[in-house]
């Protein structure tokens, strides 16, 4: 993945990204491949698809955006 792009993030990094920032990752909740997020201070709860593409990656940034997160955060957890 090159830096700062949306278009090659996986579910697998999201994931990692996600247990880096401090958040639930739940993967029992639901059916299929798709992961619960959840905020630990505000339980606000975001699912994670299998399949991404570049707008969906997009979408994920912003509800890390909202929840609280600054960019350099959810890039480095990217890493």
């Amino acid at each position: 993945m090159s830096s700062r792009s949306f278009s090659d993030i996986t579910q697998s990094q999201w994931i990692k990204a996600c247990r880096k920032l401090g958040l639930i990752v739940d993967f029992s909740s639901g059916k299929g491949s798709h992961v619960r997020v959840e905020h630990t201070q505000t339980q606000a709860k975001y699912t994670i698809q299998y399949n991404l593409h570049k707008f969906i990656n997009m979408k994920i940034y912003k509800k890390m955006m909202e929840w609280g997160f600054e960019e350099e955060q959810i890039w480095d957890a990217l890493k």
